[in-house]
């Protein structure tokens, strides 16, 4: 009988992984996975003195404009570029680290969930 609980409590919560999407961004379920992906992938800060930042946390959103097709969203964030760290005394320093601010744009596909169309700021060439 118990087995047959664990069974059934198992193929719940695989059930429920499956369909979980990750942490949202005001209130749109996996949109910051998205948004961590696009910005490590494309950023640039300082002018390119930062060319490899690292997105290391969120801390504030800000819906700009919400329509049907679309949703422009400011995003506030800390962000680190490792590639600039230097080694002292066994610890990396760098100074490549900063509190910023970007414009995203998402479009909604089919299925109404957002995908990353565009980001403000300073860019790698793709």
């Amino acid at each position: 009988m118990r087995a047959c609980r664990g069974i059934v409590l198992l193929a719940a919560v695989a059930t429920a992984g499956c369909s979980w999407q990750g942490p949202s961004l005001a209130g749109y379920p996996g949109l910051q996975y998205r948004v961590i992906s696009y910005y490590d992938g494309r950023a640039m800060e300082r002018g390119a003195n930062c060319p490899n930042p690292e997105l290391q946390t969120i801390t504030g959103t800000r819906v700009i404009e919400e329509t049907p097709e679309r949703v422009v969203m400011e995003v506030r964030y800390y962000w680190v570029d490792w590639s600039q760290a230097t080694d002292v005394r066994g610890a990396n320093v760098t100074t490549c680290r900063d509190w910023s601010a970007r414009t995203f744009t998402f479009t909604r596909n089919t299925d109404g969930n957002l995908l990353v169309e565009s980001m403000t700021g300073a860019q790698k060439q793709t």
